[in-house]
């Protein structure tokens, strides 16, 4: 086919597109493959994402303002202690089970409503958002330790209520929690992703424990029994919903890209 092509162009004669060598439908994909390969590189993972940035910037670069983390957090700690002395000499096992699932996210709030709240005030907001690493970025380890932090605290917590009140069973009490933290904190986040207005993004804050503390007044005994009766897995699957729900919204902070005012 080759030698006929070239004796038609000697000859001055018009090459037939029917002599020409199209390729295959597997030689196209393959090239089509490595053309998409070049132009549009696999997206790491979160997980491998979170690692570099942390390997490159450090523990002491992400949590430059440590210490105001730490005093929130023992402040915050605090009045959690001293609600509960109160609860725990004033209401029965149902009402200490709720005391436990309304107040639990609020560790987590604390910190995250600090820091969320003095992001666009800082005066380098605008050149921290053109750096390699911007503040939503940051964001989201952020976010992943302050979960973690206040997992670990929420359930020492649990255990010291436990441990002074025997009519709370630990198991149920960590996941009443745990689910509890999850499940706020997923609506936080989509709040401030989604949210544009500061009404729209702090909304799910003041929901949650009007909402709770509401039901818990207008039905008491609803409310009560039903955190009471809840099946352990069912509470489990909660967690693992609401945790899955969670690490998807701080992945979507790496590549939230908010308008620069």
């Amino acid at each position: 086919m080759k030698n006929n092509r070239e004796t038609q162009l000697r000859s001055g004669e018009r090459p037939a597109f029917d002599d020409i060598d199209y390729p295959n439908e597997r030689d196209i994909r393959l090239h089509v493959a490595s053309i998409v390969d070049e132009a549009l590189p696999v997206r790491p993972s979160f997980s491998s994402q979170v690692g570099a940035m942390y390997r490159q910037l450090g523990f002491r670069h992400l949590f430059r303002d440590l210490t105001e983390i730490v005093f929130v957090l023992a402040l915050g700690l605090g009045v959690l202690v001293f609600m509960a002395l109160f609860v725990l000499s004033n209401a029965n096992t149902e009402g200490i089970y709720a005391f436990i699932f309304i107040v639990s996210p609020l560790l987590y709030l604390a910190v995250s409503v600090i820091f969320f709240a003095d992001l666009r005030r800082r005066d380098t907001y605008q050149v921290e958002m053109s750096c390699r690493y911007n503040v939503y970025q940051l964001a989201s380890l952020r976010m992943l330790t302050f979960a973690a932090v206040s997992l670990v605290l929420n359930i020492g917590f649990v255990c010291w209520i436990a441990i002074f009140s025997q009519q709370v069973d630990i198991l149920r009490g960590v996941l009443l929690s745990v689910s509890s933290l999850f499940l706020f904190a997923a609506a936080f986040l989509y709040g401030q992703l989604r949210g544009r207005t500061a009404a729209s993004r702090y909304g799910l804050v003041g929901l949650w424990p009007l909402l709770n503390v509401g039901l818990w007044i207008a039905q008491p005994h609803g409310y009560l029994g039903l955190l009471s009766s809840i099946p352990v897995y069912a509470y489990a699957a909660l967690i693992l919903l609401g945790a899955a729900v969670y690490v998807g919204q701080a992945r979507r902070l790496l590549y939230f890209k908010p308008k620069l005012t």
